[in-house]
């Protein structure tokens, strides 16, 4: 399944290189989000590195919240008993501070509110 066009990948490497971001903390801006079952990967930054798509986001499942690096070649090749990762289609990107979702902005604070 393809999750992000070839011009997609490069208007986000164009725009949100790979620590292009790097602490905005919650006010990272979100550029798109995956999701199979109870995973959602929100991804800030991209970047081309040896014939694949490499991101930086945070992935979401519940047991092991992070930030992490994920391959986009790794999430279209996903299958899970027949289902694959999809791209939330009616995501529009915004900070990761307006994003609903519990379990993100429990992550969030959770990291947020120690740095204070």
């Amino acid at each position: 399944m393809i999750l992000l066009t070839q011009q997609e990948k490069e208007q986000i490497s164009k725009t949100y290189p790979l620590y292009s971001q790097d602490g905005m903390a919650e006010n990272a801006i979100c550029i798109a989000k995956f999701f199979i079952g109870s995973w959602t990967w929100y991804i800030l930054e991209g970047n081309f590195e040896n014939g694949d798509f490499i991101m930086f986001g945070i992935v979401i499942n519940g047991v092991g919240d992070e930030y992490g690096y994920v391959s986009l070649r790794e999430l279209e090749g996903t299958n899970v008993r027949g289902f694959q990762v999809e791209r939330d289609l009616y995501f529009e990107k915004c900070p990761l501070k307006n994003i609903s979702d519990e379990q993100l902005q429990a992550f969030l604070t959770s990291i947020y509110s120690k740095a204070v």
